[in-house]
């Protein structure tokens, strides 16, 4: 029983694509700069690559006796990053003025962390996240859902977890699926915890991969079913693979 939610089942959305390398986002958070100038998300590895060659060419030209010229900004609006905390929290209040669900939880985070010189304030998080999920944001409905999860900013309330994992997941969150397959899974729900896990390996979640051949192990899930699930994580990992992004994540040590 789906609770009623006759599409609870459907496949997740396309993901959205970087703007630069045209390959499908990361899942990974660290994997994606949102960009604060222009509002759009970006694949950390171009950014990385964008701000090595420039380094590399001002290296040059020093080394040859010129001035550097060139400066590291957005590769799609040409703006300058922000040389410093201020400038950047100034842009991100920009964008969430402008309704940016993106900015909404970028500075959300911020707050979670006391990043930027914030203090930590998990219910400022809390209330941040919120607005960005009435904005239909399937992240930020996540976030909403593990707070009330944990009690996070707010009031401990399962069943408002829940409801937000839902809404997330339907909304196209790969997290948001493995943690409802996880739920279900705890709750005895073997086949409902299969179905969901199914859904986000096949868009590249290598934990619920790892789930589903649990159930394999355990019998619950066939020889068949568990070749198909590994062939649609496959799939969607080489649509999100480029050499750039593995020399990225060597950089990082994690990811």
């Amino acid at each position: 029983d789906d609770g009623g939610d006759g599409d609870l089942f459907a496949p997740i959305p396309p993901r959205p694509e970087c703007p630069i390398c045209m390959l499908t986002l990361p899942l990974k958070p660290k994997g994606v700069t949102y960009m604060t100038c222009c509002g759009n998300n970006i694949c950390s590895a171009c950014v990385c690559e964008m701000s090595r060659t420039i380094e590399e060419t001002n290296k040059a030209r020093t080394a040859c006796g010129s001035p550097c010229l060139l400066r590291v900004t957005c590769p799609l609006c040409r703006t300058i990053f922000s040389e410093n905390d201020e400038a950047h929290l100034a842009r991100l209040r920009d964008r969430m003025e402008r309704n940016d669900a993106d900015a909404l939880c970028a500075m959300a985070h911020k707050y979670s962390y006391g990043r930027l010189g914030l203090q930590k304030d998990e219910s400022k998080a809390f209330e941040l996240y919120c607005r960005a999920a009435e904005l239909g944001d399937s992240f930020a409905q996540q976030q909403v859902a593990v707070s009330y999860f944990f009690g996070k900013g707010v009031e401990k309330d399962e069943e408002k977890s829940w409801r937000y994992l839902v809404v997330s997941a339907k909304g196209g969150s790969v997290r948001s699926r493995f943690l409802l397959g996880a739920i279900e899974s705890n709750k005895g729900n073997h086949f409902l915890a299969y179905k969901h896990w199914r859904i986000s390996t096949a868009a590249g979640c290598g934990e619920s991969l790892r789930l589903i051949k649990r159930e394999f192990d355990g019998g619950r899930v066939t020889e068949d079913e568990y070749d198909a699930a590994r062939r649609d994580h496959q799939k969607a990992r080489d649509e999100m693979h480029s050499n750039e992004r593995d020399d990225y994540v060597a950089s990082l040590g994690e990811m």
